[in-house]
């Protein structure tokens, strides 16, 4: 498909360019609940379910958790800025949905489980 002026000028000049603030702002909240709910559980009794999580906390602890958050945040914004514009939003919904399934999930996990974890 060819790119062309006009569209990105009518995404530029479009109102609805808030939600791009408002998706980042899902991203954000999903991205640092993830890691505060995992790093809760772990504190707890849980145990990391992802391997690639689990190998970056066996090294660095919660601090190799943030760095791997950081690092697919980052991925992400590199990805924003690549795509045409169309296709940021997507990009934004494709990252912040299993974020939220997993704030979901863990919140859950720790609400069911926590007082047998004591």
């Amino acid at each position: 498909m060819q790119r062309t002026l006009s569209d990105d000028a009518v995404y530029v000049a479009d109102s609805k360019l808030r939600c791009d603030h408002l998706l980042w702002g899902v991203v954000l909240a999903a991205a640092a609940g993830d890691v505060l709910l995992t790093l809760a559980g772990l504190s707890l009794c849980f145990t990391e379910a992802n391997p690639v999580a689990r190998a970056f906390l066996d090294v660095a602890g919660g601090v190799g958790l943030v760095g791997l958050k950081l690092a697919a945040l980052a991925v992400l914004f590199g990805v924003y800025r690549t795509v045409r514009p169309l296709f940021r939003r997507a990009a934004l919904v494709a990252f912040s949905t299993p974020q939220l399934v997993a704030v979901s999930h863990n919140w859950l996990l720790i609400a069911q489980h926590a007082d047998s974890c004591l």
